[in-house]
């Protein structure tokens, strides 16, 4: 009796990984303007690390092909979610089941940035409650796994998505350095062109000469955050009371409200509002929670990181 193997012939060959909050869907987009790459139409599909990936990888492999069908023949498939860099199995799962000259790219923000903007895109958005050092804290030493999601289906875990060396070691120790690239966010805004086509280079693609802008996945402040995340909690069936309603809900409806109820609240309801600046005091105590992870960061990487300020 011969053993089925199955087809994974449509998984992504490219990866950016991560960080959250540190401009990878604008970079997802960038990408997916070169005639030869096709990034996923869902940018954070999450496929390889959700639980029952074992035994749906025929699932998946279909849901991949339908990702990727507006380039069908690109050379380079892209799946943009952050979550891969520091949640648990996706390196083994890329391992055994994507080709083996599977290419990563990594967008990091200076870590004090990108744990405040994380705060504020939750708290924005109606899932943060506690203040700023109090959230921090309380999941500070919490790995992230998919049993970490919130009901309406995000994702806290502040303090443990910006200790960058801790989870790229894990990359270039399984993984070969023409594989990984790593770029900045304060590089990229700064030459949206040049950097972009760093990273067509890298995938040894011919760069291009104009792209077209992108803003990508901003943080907002809406006016009812309440409502949005009630709404969230409805959509990933996390309200106890709905579940009978729920339940009865067909699931292709289900698919299309989960995709277009968020957008259309946080279209309507968002405020011209901005956060407001992070005060010198939490930047110095954020800063001294990452100093030994960014030296762990820049030896493995062999980085400057000369942009991050409060670093060098």
């Amino acid at each position: 009796m011969s053993i089925q193997i199955p087809n994974t012939s449509n998984f992504p060959n490219l990866f950016i990984p991560g960080a959250a909050k540190s401009g990878t869907s604008t970079l997802h987009d960038l990408l997916n303007q070169h005639p030869k790459i096709c990034m996923s139409s869902l940018k954070e599909p999450y496929y390889l690390i959700n639980d029952n990936f074992e035994d749906r990888k025929e699932v998946y492999n279909t849901k991949y092909e339908t990702l990727f069908k507006n380039k069908p023949k690109a050379l380079f498939k892209g799946d943009s979610s952050t979550a891969y860099m520091l949640f648990p199995n996706f390196i083994e799962r890329v391992k055994a089941n994507v080709t083996k000259d599977v290419k990563f790219i990594f967008i990091l923000r200076n870590p004090i940035d990108r744990i405040y903007s994380h705060y504020w895109y939750l708290k924005g958005l109606g899932s943060e409650s506690l203040g700023f050092r109090e959230a921090i804290e309380k999941d500070k030493h919490i790995e992230p796994n998919m049993s970490n999601k919130l009901p309406e289906g995000k994702f806290k875990n502040y303090y443990q998505y910006g200790l960058y060396g801790k989870w790229l070691e894990k990359f270039y120790s399984n993984f070969s350095d023409n594989q990984i690239k790593v770029i900045l966010f304060e590089d990229l805004k700064e030459n949206p062109l040049e950097i972009t086509n760093g990273c067509f280079s890298f995938l040894e693609l011919q760069p291009i000469d104009h792209l077209n802008e992108i803003k990508s996945n901003s943080t907002v402040i809406l006016k009812y955050p309440k409502l949005h995340k009630s709404i969230l909690r409805f959509t990933q069936g996390s309200i106890k009371s709905m579940k009978p309603i729920y339940r009865l809900v067909p699931r292709a409806l289900k698919t299309f409200i989960k995709k277009r109820t968020s957008n259309f609240i946080i279209k309507v309801t968002k405020t011209s509002k901005t956060y407001p600046e992070l005060s010198l005091s939490d930047r110095k105590w954020v800063q001294s929670l990452y100093e030994d992870d960014f030296e762990l960061l820049k030896k493995t990487t062999s980085h400057k990181f000369k942009p991050w300020k409060d670093f060098n």
